[in-house]
């Protein structure tokens, strides 16, 4: 968040602030349990506190930091019990989801995904990949159906911070990343389900890979 201000921008103060802690904590430049001092934000975003607790009541919303008794508004993290378990019910359900989704899609969905997807090929890793590569699987399964794809939504927020910081600890992860959406892509393009299939599967068995590499590094 170094050299962010307020000034200048055309967003209201409460919007610059959640964009700037969000991408901070997207990009893993804000890691799992760091503290939030609303005062010592407003002065480093040049803002007021208003906006700033404004902002962590959002973040808290979405899931990316939690507000603790003793030591305020601190970044969320999950453990790594928590996030086997994440993956291995994201395992279930979204096979199940682009099973449900591909009569659904479009020449025109797939598009739009296939924009989406050269966009992320350009895209350094970041903040703006993450969103972007929680936009790419939503938009295949929203065509599953509101209830299915609710579920996922939440699974893959529960994911995000995790990807920030294993894009910055684990190498070549986006590069094999992009890879595997392309696998995706493709497949869907053919209609052949059992290849999207076993594509997402090898997409999220290579997050699983990442998360055992952070763990041995003691991330």
């Amino acid at each position: 968040m170094a050299g962010a201000g307020y000034a200048g921008t055309r967003k209201t103060a409460h919007e610059f602030v959640r964009e700037v802690l969000r991408r901070a904590i997207l990009s893993g430049e804000l890691t799992g349990s760091t503290r939030l001092v609303q005062a010592e934000l407003a002065a480093t975003l040049e803002v007021s506190t208003t906006p700033v607790r404004e902002a962590l009541r959002d973040l808290a919303s979405e899931g990316l930091i939690r507000f603790d008794p003793h030591r305020g508004a601190v970044v969320e993290e999950l453990s790594r019990d928590e996030l086997n378990e994440v993956y291995a019910i994201r395992k279930v359900l979204e096979p199940l989801a682009l099973t449900q989704a591909l009569p659904n899609l479009t020449d025109g969905d797939l598009d739009l995904l296939q924009r989406l997807h050269k966009r992320m090929l350009d895209e350094p890793q970041g903040a703006e990949w993450v969103d972007f590569n929680r936009n790419f699987h939503m938009m295949i399964y929203e065509s599953a159906g509101p209830r299915l794809s609710n579920i996922i939504r939440g699974l893959l927020d529960a994911s995000v911070m995790y990807i920030g910081a294993s894009l910055k600890e684990v190498p070549n992860l986006r590069e094999e990343a992009n890879h595997d959406h392309s696998e995706i892509l493709e497949a869907l393009t053919r209609r052949d389900i059992e290849a999207a299939t076993a594509a997402v599967l090898d997409h999220l068995n290579l997050s699983m890979r990442a998360l055992e590499e952070r763990s041995h590094s003691g991330a």
